[in-house]
């Protein structure tokens, strides 16, 4: 499937509602990017209202564009051709196309193994 992390990792089933998260396809160097430039423009944006600089909707959408220029990444032209809808439509079919493949380990199974490795 390409995630690097569900709710159930490293060794639990991944469920179909791990699938149309973003997030969790990125790895650990792309996870640390995105918290920093998350945090920066926290930041940037807590020090702009702490100054009491007042902006519109408009500007503060601008405002991440420009933080993000700033931070050398690259800007989306526009939405692109794909829409949230399709995307998940998208991961829900890899998903299960994925989840016939996908190993089923039981809670007694589980306990097995447990009990296998006590002996």
């Amino acid at each position: 499937m390409g995630l690097t992390t569900w709710k159930n990792a490293p060794d639990g089933r991944i469920l179909k509602s791990d699938t149309p998260i973003a997030k969790n396809y990125l790895d650990e160097k792309q996870i640390r990017q995105l918290e920093r430039a998350v945090t920066g423009y926290f930041d940037y944006i807590e020090d702009l209202i702490e100054r009491e600089n007042v902006f519109t909707m408009e500007e503060f959408s601008k405002s991440v564009n420009e933080f993000l220029a700033f931070r050398r990444y690259d800007i989306l032209k526009d939405n692109g051709c794909i829409s949230h809808k399709q995307a998940v439509g998208k991961a829900y079919q890899e998903y299960d196309i994925f989840n016939k493949t996908q190993p089923i380990e039981s809670d007694f199974d589980k306990i097995v193994k447990g009990l296998e490795k006590k002996i």
